[in-house]
């Protein structure tokens, strides 16, 4: 692993050699940096690449900062992060439908019970990224009706090492409840990672040509998400 200086800032390097074609530049977290190269690129060729985003990197290392301090202050002052922003936790004991306002969630159970706490925020997580989900899926599904593909059932569950998964053969995909504590633009940029994978079923060049094509700002929103499974 090497380092490199950013206006005054020391990041980690790590070069990864894949079969691609192309350099693929990744922020893993403000200090630590990840590119992926073609096995026949030179370390040199990798850094001259790195010089021509070096604003680039620079500007989302700075916005990958500030969101994991958003969540640290949040979690600090007794608050969670829903879609990004940070809100109160409210806990009621009794029956009664979550709710979502701009200051604050309400949550009810008949107990205090953690696991009890944790069913009740799960089923507000779930229906909330259904409905999100079913305002978003339009546009991809309409990429792969164009590819002449099934469209997908979609699920949701806690998971602890993916934000999502694709079953292409089963036309099934599954999303991370976790999800429900990130901005918007990051829910989007899974649900179509995982739609990619019904019109190509691995992590090859051609898959991640179909990504940017239909969603440029792909990796910039990848990084908000990296690092905190």
């Amino acid at each position: 692993m090497e380092s490199l200086n950013i206006n005054g800032k020391t990041l980690r390097l790590t070069i990864q050699r894949k079969p691609i074609r192309n350099l693929i530049l990744r922020l893993k977290s403000p200090d630590e940096l990840l590119v992926s190269a073609p096995y026949a690129c030179s370390n040199a060729e990798v850094l001259r690449f790195i010089e021509t985003k070096r604003s680039w990197i620079a500007a989302h290392a700075e916005k990958l900062a500030r969101q994991q301090t958003r969540q640290a202050e949040a979690a600090a002052a007794g608050k969670i992060m829903v879609y990004g922003k940070p809100v109160q936790l409210q806990w009621v004991i009794g029956r009664g439908k979550a709710r979502l306002l701009p200051d604050r969630l309400v949550l009810y159970g008949p107990d205090t019970q953690p696991e009890t706490k944790q069913r009740a925020f799960d089923q507000f997580a779930k229906n909330s990224l259904e409905a999100e989900v079913e305002r978003l899926r339009p546009r991809w599904d309409q990429v792969v009706t164009d590819y002449h593909l099934a469209l997908p059932s979609i699920h949701y569950r806690r998971m602890t090492s993916r934000w999502g998964s694709c079953i292409p053969a089963k036309s099934k995909i599954t999303l991370n409840l976790k999800l429900v504590h990130y901005p918007l633009a990051c829910v989007d940029s899974v649900l179509w990672h995982e739609y990619a994978h019904l019109i190509v079923p691995n992590h090859s060049q051609r898959f991640y040509s179909v990504i940017l094509h239909h969603m440029p700002d792909y990796e910039v929103r990848k990084a908000l998400l990296n690092g905190d499974l």
